[in-house]
């Protein structure tokens, strides 16, 4: 599947008070244009722009002091690799309403589709050394939507690899909120939950 692929199919299942952590790149691009065709608000994502990398972080202090909502962390392979470390934060926190979403395409594809080198990195492996509650790894779109509940509804921190194809739409468009737009009505959706 393509990344904008998953990512329908993961926003489509997610409840009205779920947060989404994005990040920088295409995969806030994406998620921004489907926000826009589905007339949904753009207040609930959190799109990570020019940090790439800290989506997970950023993700993880918004789990940390909003225990009762979901928080749903959607990464990149060439970011997380970047800041592996948190993993060991997340792993000592253990927030129960941390989710975090790897769309792995092997690539840095935001910024020329170099190799990051993850396809050497058994990723389940990886978080589960590092206790991640539930780990999933798929590429396909049925799997995806049949353990997407599970991964969803169950006690985090759990961990969800897709495995993509590379690639995006030509006239895939840029946010037409400003990032300091888009923080504040994030942190006043996040205030009223």
């Amino acid at each position: 599947m393509s990344r904008e692929e998953s990512l329908k199919i993961i926003l489509n299942q997610l409840d009205e008070k779920t947060v989404i952590v994005s990040t920088t790149g295409k995969t806030s691009r994406e998620i921004f244009e489907i926000r826009e065709r589905n007339n949904s608000q753009h207040n609930r994502d959190f799109l990570t722009v020019g940090s790439m990398g800290h989506c997970s972080s950023i993700a993880l202090g918004i789990a940390l002091t909003s225990p009762k909502t979901k928080v749903i962390c959607i990464d990149g392979d060439g970011a997380l690799i970047m800041h592996m470390g948190i993993l060991l934060t997340i792993e000592k926190v253990a927030p129960k309403n941390f989710y975090h979403i790897l769309l792995n395409n092997y690539v840095h594809e935001s910024v020329g589709s170099q190799k990051t080198g993850s396809e050497n990195i058994d990723m389940p492996k990886l978080f589960s050394s590092n206790n991640y509650n539930k780990i999933y790894s798929t590429s396909s779109k049925r799997e995806l939507i049949e353990i997407f509940p599970d991964f969803i509804h169950s006690n985090g921190p759990n961990f969800l690899e897709m495995k993509i194809k590379p690639g995006s739409r030509k006239e895939l468009g840029r946010p037409t909120i400003k990032p300091i737009d888009n923080k504040k009505a994030f942190q006043a959706f996040i205030n009223k939950t």
